[in-house]
C-alpha cells in the first residue's frame, strides 16, 4: 500500500524541533545543578548518576571517571602508615593532574582536583586520620 505524504518529512522534523529545544531548556537547569555538584567536588546521588546516563552520557562518563578516580583515592589513603604519608599522597595527586593542565580539558582536571580535595578534606576529619602518627 503507498502512502502519500501530505508534506515533505524534513518539514515534520523542523515542527519536531520546537518541542526538543523546550525539553533541553526544561533540563537545563538540572544539568546545570549537577555540573556545580561535581564541579565542587561532590559525590552525585544515584538519581543523578541515572538522569545523566539517560540525558547527558557524555558527562555521565565524566562522572564515572571521576567516583572511580576518587574511590581509589579514598583507598589509597586508608592504607596510608601516617599522616605525613596521605599528605605527600594528597600533594603527589594533585601535581599529577596539574602536569596535566598542557593537555586542555581545564573544566574536567578542575572537577578531578576538587574531588581529590573534598576526599582528603573528609579523610582528615575521620578518626582514621586522627589515629595516625
Amino acid at each position: 500500500m503507498n502512502v502519500k505524504s501530505v508534506q515533505p518529512v524534513s518539514d515534520y522534523f523542523k515542527a519536531m524541533q520546537p518541542c526538543k529545544d523546550a525539553r533541553e531548556m526544561k533540563d537545563q537547569p538540572r544539568l546545570t545543578s549537577i555540573r556545580n555538584t561535581l564541579m565542587l567536588g561532590k559525590k552525585l546521588r544515584t538519581e543523578e548518576m541515572d538522569y545523566l546516563q539517560r540525558n547527558n552520557p557524555n558527562l555521565h562518563d565524566q562522572a564515572m571517571s571521576l567516583s572511580m578516580e576518587r574511590q581509589a583515592y579514598e583507598d589509597a589513603l586508608q592504607h596510608s602508615r601516617s599522616k605525613a604519608d596521605a599528605n605527600s599522597y594528597n600533594t603527589f595527586k594533585l601535581m599529577q593532574i596539574a602536569g596535566q593542565l598542557k593537555h586542555g580539558g581545564s573544566e574536567e582536571l578542575l572537577m578531578r582536583t576538587n574531588a581529590i580535595q573534598e576526599a582528603h578534606r573528609d579523610f582528615v576529619r575521620s578518626s582514621k586520620y586522627a589515629s595516625l602518627r
